[in-house]
């Protein structure tokens, strides 16, 4: 019954769907055979979308970033901390937080939509992450670094980590 309903999601993808549906359905994930989680649509061919330019300069005061870099789609690290991340989206959007997926081969992703392969590039440098660095990074809304992991780490020690800063205290008593 699952596999029949994400081919449904699949073939949605490819015919027919409005760009919007075909955004947030590359960013749902599942788990394949060998237990790695797998993004539904990563196919950049079932994205009709140009990719869009990313900026970080663009998020400064409206968005916390979370960057989580790899070399593929593949990498044991990525996998785990895209699972950690599972369920997690009301306490992302809670937050103002927003996932950035870098990755040397594949299709990167702000939010689920494609990023352009020349800002996933400057992004790399200006974090100086090497093409097959893992890295986790959290951005504030101010724009620097505020925490980086060379490790999976918990979405509740990140989500503890901006709930400790000065302008979430400030938004949680609004």
């Amino acid at each position: 019954m699952l596999t029949r309903c994400l081919m449904a999601l699949l073939l949605l993808t490819n015919v027919g769907c409005s760009s919007l549906y075909r955004a947030d359905v590359s960013s749902l994930y599942i788990q394949n055979k060998s237990n790695r989680l797998v993004p539904i649509a990563s196919n950049p061919k079932t994205v009709k979308n140009k990719n869009m330019a990313f900026d970080l300069k663009s998020y400064q005061w409206k968005n916390r970033l979370l960057l989580v870099f790899a070399d593929n789609e593949n990498n044991p690290a990525y996998q785990k901390q895209m699972q950690l991340f599972q369920g997690q989206q009301a306490d992302f959007s809670e937050r103002d937080l927003l996932l950035v997926e870098i990755l040397t081969e594949g299709t990167s992703r702000a939010s689920g939509k494609a990023i352009d392969e020349a800002d996933v590039t400057k992004v790399r440098s200006r974090f100086q992450v090497s093409p097959e660095d893992f890295r986790v990074i959290l951005v504030g809304k101010d724009g620097t670094e505020k925490r980086s992991d060379s490790k999976p780490v918990e979405a509740k020690v990140i989500f503890n980590e901006i709930d400790a800063m000065p302008m979430r205290q400030q938004e949680m008593q609004k």
